[in-house]
């Protein structure tokens, strides 16, 4: 029931994002004719969160998790119920448009850092692995939905109604996020202040320098999957020579990819083991290596998949692995350092990307990707030797399958 109640709520939620990005950016431009507006909503709704995300830890390591992963998904829904209101009165404006979507943002990081906490307080090590797979398959189906729904609502229904939908999916997470059983634990240590807490974390990866690698690791992850999808449109465009069709079809590969990886996260860890990152990264380099050197859509669309293939296996593992070599104390403040370090990334990365397309031509873009994710696939080698993560993977491995492991090493 637990399982179910989880992954549901992650489906909903995913699917109420995604379709509400696709509306407000559809309703956004048709009020402004000016693609400006859009582009100051998507950066606006990151800043508060870049600034917020370390706060939102130190809360979720000192509040019950469950009550959080609550509050937020309600403010959420408050906030695009004013927006509703909004249009339904016909008094909807740009600006508040960019409000709305900077509260739904800023509070769907403090959902994640809660949930994440969550997750990982109410199951046992050896299950992490598992849930967070099965939730990252939940929310790429329910984004692959929502995003392709998101059109067709329009069309079919008025904006408004579009929107009622995108509420009553967020009402479905809430019900789920309720059904969750939890108890809340006791926790080893006594909570300073906002500052001090703040600092403590920062003394803890720097205590646990195991934190520094995987932190690495994960931001390459963050930063190929949303630089692939925002250069998506340009290089459909520009380096296919293709329409709108086209970059529908595309852009619903990657989420394809994670789909499928979610699946078999469990599966791939087995398998591979200690070499986890390694051979996720060396699938997402063929992909941006066949990006750069192809100007065929069904390579193209073959390369994107197994983007969000490899993307999404070392994200969700590496995720996983972070929150079981984590102390309990410091579960929210270790998911929110690194939700800061991935949007940072991005926001900092996407702009540099976009001058190589720009100057040299988008293909230039995803060649450029390839020097952190093989610079960090080279460090992922010597990731694999440590003897702390050896240990946190031996931790998730089925006993028989370790110990075949470690005599064939022998």
């Amino acid at each position: 029931m637990k399982d179910k109640s989880i992954l549901t709520a992650a489906f909903f939620s995913s699917f109420g994002s995604t379709m509400y990005f696709i509306i407000v950016a559809w309703i956004l431009y048709e009020l402004t004719s000016d693609a400006t507006y859009t582009g100051l909503m998507v950066g606006f709704g990151f800043l508060p969160g870049v600034f917020m995300n370390l706060v939102f830890g130190v809360w979720a390591d000192r509040a019950n998790r469950k009550t959080l992963t609550i509050l937020a998904t309600g403010i959420i829904l408050l906030s695009i119920t004013a927006l509703w209101g909004a249009m339904l009165l016909d008094v909807i404006q740009p600006w508040m448009l960019i409000a709305v979507h900077m509260s739904v943002q800023t509070f769907a990081s403090l959902f994640r850092t809660a949930q994440q906490a969550f997750i990982t307080e109410v199951y046992e090590k050896k299950e992490i692995p598992r849930i967070f797979s099965h939730q990252g398959s939940a929310v790429s189906v329910g984004g692959l939905i929502g995003t392709s729904f998101g059109g067709f609502a329009l069309h079919w229904f008025s904006a408004e109604g579009a929107v009622g939908i995108v509420l009553g999916s967020f009402c479905i997470t809430l019900l789920c996020l309720g059904m969750v059983s939890y108890e809340l634990k006791e926790r080893a240590y006594q909570p300073a202040s906002v500052f001090r807490d703040l600092t403590d974390g920062f003394r803890y990866i720097h205590r646990v320098p195991l934190m520094y690698s995987l932190l690495g690791l994960m931001f390459v992850g963050q930063l190929v999957v949303h630089t692939t999808a925002g250069m998506l449109s340009v290089y459909t465009s520009a380096r296919l020579h293709g329409d709108a069709a086209l970059y529908g079809i595309l852009e619903s590969a990657a989420s394809l990819g994670a789909i499928v990886a979610g699946v078999t996260a469990t599966f791939y860890l087995y398998k591979v083991k200690y070499h986890v990152p390694f051979f996720a990264l060396l699938i997402t380099a063929l992909g941006l290596l066949g990006m750069a050197i192809f100007k065929e859509p069904v390579i193209a669309f073959g390369c994107i998949f197994i983007i969000g293939l490899g993307t999404t296996w070392l994200r969700v593992l590496m995720q996983s692995v972070q929150q079981i070599a984590t102390e309990p104390a410091f579960y929210g403040r270790m998911a929110a350092t690194r939700q800061t370090i991935n949007q940072t990334s991005v926001a900092i990365g996407a702009p540099v990307l976009g001058v190589i397309a720009d100057g040299y031509g988008v293909q230039y873009s995803y060649a450029a990707l390839l020097v952190p994710v093989l610079l960090l696939g080279l460090m992922s080698l010597r990731i694999a030797k440590r003897r702390d993560f050896s240990a946190v993977i031996s931790s998730v491995l089925p006993k028989e399958s370790d110990q075949g492991y470690h005599k064939s090493m022998s």
